[in-house]
Order: C-alpha cells, then sequence, then structure tokens
C-alpha cells in the first residue's frame, strides 16, 4: 500500500523493550526515505545522547539507501539538553559533511552548555537535572 501510494515507510532506532527492531531495518517503498532517532531509554525514551559507536552502523544504512531513493530524511527526536542537535550535527560529520563554521559552533555551544549544566556525559544516561531542565 505504501509503495502504491508513494508514501515512505519511516525506519526508527527505538528501545529495546519497544520491540520495534525490526524498524531499523532498511524500508524502501519510494524514492524518498524517513528515519527517526528517538533514543534508546525505554522510560524516558526522548531523554538520550547516542555514542558515535551506536551511530556508526546507522551512517552505512544512510549512505546504501541514499543509492535507493533521491531523498533522505532523517530526524533526531532525542531533544532533551540539545541532545538532538549534538547527535545531528556529529552524525553529519560522520556521513563525510563538513560542518559549516555556524554548525561546529552551534555543536561548540550545545556540548558546552549540556557539560555546564552537569548532564551526563555518559551517553543514554539520564540525569536527575536532565529531567528537571527539560
Amino acid at each position: 500500500m505504501l509503495k502504491h501510494y508513494n508514501i515512505a515507510a519511516v525506519m526508527t532506532d527505538s528501545p529495546e523493550r519497544d520491540k520495534l527492531q525490526f524498524l531499523s531495518e532498511s524500508i524502501i517503498t519510494t524514492n524518498h526515505s524517513f528515519i527517526r532517532w528517538h533514543g534508546r531509554n525505554a522510560k524516558h525514551r526522548y531523554n538520550y545522547l547516542y555514542s558515535k559507536e551506536e551511530l556508526k552502523p546507522w551512517v552505512d544504512k544512510v549512505k546504501q539507501i541514499s543509492l535507493e531513493t533521491a531523498v533522505v530524511r532523517g530526524y533526531f527526536n532525542n531533544h532533551y539538553g540539545a541532545k538532538a542537535v549534538i547527535n545531528s550535527l556529529q552524525f553529519k560529520e560522520m556521513l563525510g559533511n563538513s560542518l559549516s563554521e555556524i554548525e561546529k559552533q552551534s555543536l561548540n555551544h550545545a556540548q558546552e552548555y549540556y557539560r555546564q549544566k552537569g548532564h551526563s556525559s555518559v551517553p543514554g544516561q539520564v540525569t536527575p537535572d536532565d529531567m528537571t531542565n527539560s
């Protein structure tokens, strides 16, 4: 049905507890694709900082998908504490794209803000400060 109506199947990265890992597989239904990174915390799913190691498998997936579709859209939905800003800019670099000066400044600013507010520097870990400042 998705192919018939030219609708992209959404691929996701979600907590294991959700048992949705099958949605992490490449599913191409049209000439564009969409990926959402929700974070991997089961309880506070959007409060998650991906490590580069966790994002690494997605680099090859996105590169392969980009060969099969005209447009690949990605959305980091792990927004607490500027984690989406950090991860999206890191991922852009991991794909081999250079960051503009403004993007570099934004990444540095978000990382510094993150450190100054006492947020956990451990990927995936939620601190009480994360929950009250979100």
